[in-house]
């Protein structure tokens, strides 16, 4: 038979060597979970870190998109100066320029001839085909009828300049039925000379002073002389009164 005392110490021992059992898987189990925790705040710091890393990158990556940089590493590029000799040119060109322009305005109608006043031809080798007759009538081709003729006709094909024959002023442009396109021009000495059958566009306007030699138009078609050989009609009046034009050249 087993003894008491001895079945007591044995109980004992087997109580003692549970309780150690337990106590040691306790502490493998404490120790286990302590560094699966560890692990884990390692790792979510690790993650946060990265996180914040990739923000970061983000908003730069963001900023360049946008052009809004907190730090800007952005190379600004020289502003190019314009140098002095360019700016000096581009002066001297408008200063050179402003003459020119100012000289054009100025140019007129009148021609190199001299502006003494003395008679020019109205055309340049015209010859005189029907004289002045404010009395005797002359057989007209074009009406096929005898009239007076109070100017003189000067041979000249169409497209001719014509000249003022003396200085003067232009005292009127006109259309007329009979005569085509008129110039009046007033001119020293009292006269008033009309030259007749002229191209639509002058070359002078009312008020403008001519001198003698200027181109003042272009022979074109005097109507009721139109069957007649190309020519310039010129009529001229003194006082009111027709007078011979060759008076005056």
């Amino acid at each position: 038979m087993i003894d008491k005392n001895e079945y007591q110490e044995k109980k004992s021992v087997r109580n003692n060597i549970g309780f150690y059992i337990a106590l040691a898987i306790c502490i493998v189990t404490i120790a286990a979970a302590a560094w699966t925790t560890y692990g884990s705040v390692t790792e979510y710091r690790q993650n946060t870190a990265e996180d914040a890393s990739s923000s970061a990158s983000e908003v730069k990556v963001n900023n360049d998109v946008s052009g809004q940089r907190y730090e800007s590493s952005v190379t600004q590029m020289p502003v190019k100066e314009e140098s002095s000799e360019t700016s000096a040119e581009e002066s001297s060109s408008e200063e050179s320029s402003e003459p020119e322009q100012s000289s054009i305005s100025e140019q007129s109608f009148v021609s190199d001839v001299s502006r003494d006043d003395r008679p020019t031809q109205p055309v340049e080798n015209g010859t005189i085909i029907k004289v002045f007759s404010p009395k005797n009538p002359v057989r007209s081709n074009t009406t096929s009828d005898w009239r007076t003729h109070q100017g003189i006709d000067i041979s000249a094909k169409n497209g001719t300049a014509v000249h003022a024959v003396r200085n003067g002023t232009v005292k009127s442009v006109y259309s007329d039925p009979m005569l085509g396109n008129v110039i009046c021009i007033e001119h020293s000495g009292g006269y008033t000379a009309y030259y007749c059958g002229l191209t639509e566009t002058p070359v002078v306007m009312e008020g403008n002073t001519v001198y003698a030699g200027d181109t003042i138009g272009y022979v074109d078609i005097v109507p009721f002389e139109v069957l007649d050989e190309s020519h310039l009609h010129l009529e001229v009046k003194k006082d009111g009164e027709y007078v011979d034009p060759t008076k005056l050249f």
